[in-house]
């Protein structure tokens, strides 16, 4: 943000942030309510968004409006946008972070697993991001940002999950793995870069993030243990002392 842009300007400049009710869907739309944009927020918890709009403050009470949807659903996504429509100003900004997955023996996978993962992760971001471009594209500005993981990039390594993943499972059913969660996120940095080159034209940017396991309060760090972000798993207290690779904002 230029040293000339003021808090009124970002007001009229309204974010969607998608799976707003979890750990880091919070953290960024507290950051970018905290910097003065209008934010949208969705997520198909009904508490755990309002939530996120109550833990805002002021901020939240002046600039945030929670939307309870499954992004799944076209309808619902239609109501998400049109609700973003209606604030004032424009349409800057989305935020596709909403995303599932499940941990599952290799062999025991099913067709409901990967289309539920699919259907969240990577069909939904696409369908949102292109009902968003619509209304970036004639203001010849806007923003995308689709969450993504590390393990979008690389293959997930059991050893490096301990119990949540382990190499054996009951009945030899083999490793523990979450395939189409994986897949979906390889996915979605390919849907980043098409629509980066399809819409750069128009003066909207399209980028994606690719994290690791985000330590939060519910999901300490381990030195054995970790799972990548939306898996579903829910990590025990390690008890460990923050150091290097910890958390940096005290809101995730």
């Amino acid at each position: 943000m230029s040293a000339h842009t003021s808090i009124e300007d970002l007001s009229q400049k309204t974010v969607i942030v998608t799976g707003a009710g979890g750990h880091l869907g919070r953290a960024m739309a507290h950051r970018l309510l905290r910097d003065g944009f209008r934010c949208v927020l969705a997520d198909k918890n009904e508490d755990n968004v309002a939530r996120t709009l109550a833990l805002a403050g002021t901020a939240g009470a002046a600039r945030g409006v929670a939307v309870v949807c499954d992004i799944r659903i076209v309808e619902d996504r239609e109501r998400l946008i049109a609700s973003a429509a209606k604030q004032p100003g424009t349409l800057f900004g989305l935020v596709n972070n909403a995303g599932t997955g499940k941990l599952r023996p290799l062999l025991d996978e099913s067709v409901a697993d990967w289309r539920d993962t699919f259907e969240t992760n990577l069909e939904a971001a696409f369908f949102l991001a292109q009902r968003a471009i619509e209304s970036m594209r004639p203001q010849g500005e806007g923003r995308i940002i689709n969450i993504a993981s590390m393990h979008g990039i690389v293959g997930m390594n059991n050893l490096g999950h301990g119990a949540r993943a382990p190499e054996t499972s009951p009945g030899d059913r083999g490793p523990v793995r979450c395939s189409a969660y994986t897949t979906s996120k390889g996915g979605l940095i390919q849907l980043t870069r098409d629509l980066a080159a399809a819409v750069g034209r128009w003066g909207i940017t399209v980028n994606a993030i690719s994290p690791g396991q985000i330590p939060h309060s519910e999901n300490p760090p381990s030195d054995k243990e970790g799972v990548p972000k939306g898996s579903g798993a829910t990590a025990g207290t390690s008890g460990k002392t923050p150091g290097l690779g910890d958390t940096l904002d005290a809101e995730i």
